[in-house]
């Protein structure tokens, strides 16, 4: 049997998924009478019959419940979030240099601290350590002489 053909009864969580609901939703919309509710199985289970489905089916698709009242659904969308742009590290050092000058460092300027973490982060130091970026800039001091 394929997909395509309709079964004799369904789970709710199947309706729920031709329907492209979560189950809390769908049964809001039971409530309301926008949908059939589910019948019962002797041993307490609920289930849809092919009848039910497909009335179901028919007023997600045309907008008008099976209790012949209009209903408007929320559409969702494949679509991912745009991912945050990260925000631009301010320039202010002073902690940094605080940091070098504690290493022996003493004699740094501003201006070498901000080209050292633009050449040893050149997409920002956002989510970094900070004491990675002391350990990070320091060696690069080193390494280029500045004592």
């Amino acid at each position: 049997m394929n997909d395509n053909q309709p079964k004799a009864a369904i789970t709710v969580s199947r309706q729920c998924l031709l329907l492209g609901m979560s189950r809390s939703q769908f049964y809001w919309h039971v409530k309301r009478g926008t949908f059939h509710a589910p019948l019962r199985l002797t041993n307490g289970r609920p289930y849809f019959n092919a009848s039910q489905v497909e009335d179901n089916l028919k007023a997600r698709e045309l907008g008008i419940g099976v209790n012949g009242e209009y209903v408007l659904f929320y559409e969702r969308t494949d679509e991912a979030p745009k991912p945050r742009e990260p925000q631009p590290q301010k320039s202010d050092h002073s902690e940094l240099i605080d940091g070098l000058h504690a290493l022996g460092l003493t004699s740094v300027t501003a201006k070498q601290v901000a080209e050292a973490v633009t050449v040893c982060y050149p997409k920002g130091t956002c989510n970094v350590d900070e004491n990675d970026i002391l350990r990070t800039v320091f060696r690069h001091l080193k390494r280029a002489g500045v004592g």
